[in-house]
């Protein structure tokens, strides 16, 4: 059960940093957008992403309590973030389908 936590927590970090990623023109079409991101979905991007942080915080604090959840918390917000910058530095092209799927939805 910690260790599904653990990588629950982990996603919800790395999907809420891609999120708030490609909420930025630069972000989105180095990802494979072939125009800037759609205005109209800027803000819910953001605001997914951003819940999405504050749920890997209640994940945390569910698997660890508030002494220790917060710090993992902390912990995994720089990793999270890392893996994005990482990916989006030299494996951009696997957010594709993200920008796809969002592109779809614009």
């Amino acid at each position: 059960m910690a260790a599904a936590l653990m990588i629950a927590l982990l996603v919800a970090v790395y999907c809420g940093f891609a999120l708030l990623a490609l909420s930025q023109d630069r972000h989105w079409q180095r990802a494979g957008g072939p125009l800037p991101c759609p205005a109209r979905l800027i803000m819910p991007m953001r605001t997914l992403g951003y819940g999405l942080l504050l749920v890997a915080l209640v994940l945390a604090l569910m698997r660890d309590g508030a002494g220790f959840g917060s710090l993992v918390w902390a912990t995994m917000l720089s990793v999270g973030a890392l893996t994005v910058v990482a990916t989006l530095t030299w494996l951009a092209h696997w957010l594709a389908p993200l920008v796809r799927i969002l592109q779809g939805l614009a």
